[in-house]
C-alpha cells in the first residue's frame, strides 16, 4: 500500500513539477527580486547598488506629488473601465445569446478588436480623436466632436475608457456568453410556470447563477486596468504634462527613462499590493453573493 502511495505521489510530482518550476521562475523569483531592488538605490545599469532600506517608500509617500496624480488618474480610469466594460459586455452577451439569425456574425464583429494589439489600437484612436473628430466637427458643427479628448482632465480619462472598452469588451462578452449558456433552462421554465416575468427570471434566476462569471470578469478587468500601459503610452503618452500618466507608465518612466530602477521597483511593489488587496476584497464580495445565491 505504501509503495502504491509513493508511486502515485511520484507521478503527481512529475506532472506538477514543470508547472511549479515555471511559476517559480516567472512569478515568484521576479517578485522577490523586485522587492529586493525596491530597497536599493540603483540605476538599473551599473553594478553599484546602494542599500537604502525603506527610503524609496518614504520618498514615494512624502515627496512625490506626481505619484499621487498618477494614482488619482489610474483609480478613476479603473472604476470607469471596470463598470463600463462589464455592463456593456453583459448586455452584448444577452443580445448575442438571443435567437437572432445574425448572432454568429455579431459575436465575430464584437470580438475582432480584441485580436488587435492595444499599442496599435491606441495609435488608431489617437488619429480618430485628433484628425477624424476634427473633420466630423467641420462637416456637422456638433460640439461633441470639438472636445479636446486628449487634452487632459476628465475627457482624457473617458477617451481612454472608450478605447479600452472598444478593444476589450468582446473578450469579456464571450466569457459572459459562456456563463449564460451554462444556466439551466429548466430553472427558467419552472420560474415561468410559477408566473415570473422575463425581468423577474433574469434578476431571480439568471443573475444569481452568473455571480461566479461576474466575479472572474471583474477580477480580470480590474487587474488589466491597473496594469494598463501600452494604451496609455500610444494614446496620450501621459500628457499633457503628467495629467494622463497611469501608474504603469509612471513606473516605466522612472525605471527606463529616469534610470531610477530601485525607486521604480518601490512603485511597482505598491501597485502589486493595491491590486492584490482589491482582488481579494472583490473575490470575497462575489463569493459571499455566490453562497447566498
Amino acid at each position: 500500500m505504501k509503495n502504491k502511495k509513493k508511486a502515485l505521489l511520484s507521478e503527481v510530482l512529475i506532472f506538477v513539477f514543470p508547472l511549479m518550476a515555471l511559476y517559480f521562475v516567472f512569478f515568484i523569483l521576479p517578485l522577490v527580486e523586485g522587492v529586493y531592488y525596491s530597497l536599493l538605490d540603483w540605476d538599473g545599469i551599473s553594478r553599484t547598488r546602494t542599500f537604502v532600506g525603506l527610503k524609496n517608500y518614504i520618498k514615494l509617500f512624502t515627496s512625490d506629488p506626481d505619484y499621487f496624480v498618477s494614482m488619482g488618474f489610474t483609480l478613476k480610469y479603473v472604476v470607469l473601465n471596470v463598470i463600463g466594460t462589464n455592463i456593456v459586455a453583459f448586455l452584448l452577451a444577452l443580445a448575442v445569446n438571443s435567437k437572432l439569425k445574425c448572432t454568429k456574425f455579431l459575436r465575430t464583429c464584437f470580438f475582432i478588436p480584441n485580436v488587435i494589439s492595444m499599442l496599435i489600437v491606441g495609435y488608431i484612436w489617437r488619429f480618430i480623436f485628433n484628425q477624424g473628430f476634427a473633420a466630423i466637427y467641420k462637416a456637422t458643427g456638433w460640439g461633441f466632436f470639438n472636445i479636446s479628448w486628449l487634452g487632459g482632465g476628465n475627457a482624457s480619462i473617458v477617451a481612454m475608457v472608450i478605447v479600452a472598452m472598444w478593444q476589450g469588451v468582446g473578450y469579456i462578452m464571450i466569457l459572459y456568453l459562456s456563463g449564460l449558456q451554462m444556466v439551466d433552462t429548466s430553472l427558467l421554465e419552472a420560474a415561468a410556470i410559477d408566473g415570473a416575468s422575463k425581468v423577474q427570471q433574469f434578476f431571480k434566476v439568471t443573475l444569481p447563477l452568473m455571480i461566479p462569471t461576474i466575479g472572474v470578469n471583474l477580477f480580470m478587468v480590474v487587474s488589466q486596468s491597473f496594469r494598463q500601459f501600452d494604451l496609455n503610452l500610444s494614446l496620450t503618452g501621459g500628457g499633457p504634462g503628467r495629467q494622463t500618466t497611469s501608474l504603469a507608465l509612471d513606473i516605466y518612466t522612472e525605471g527606463y527613462q529616469n534610470n531610477r530602477m530601485g525607486y521604480a521597483e518601490s512603485k511597482a511593489v505598491i501597485l502589486f499590493l493595491i491590486v492584490i488587496a482589491i482582488a481579494i476584497l472583490q473575490l470575497k464580495l462575489t463569493k459571499s453573493k455566490e453562497v447566498e445565491a
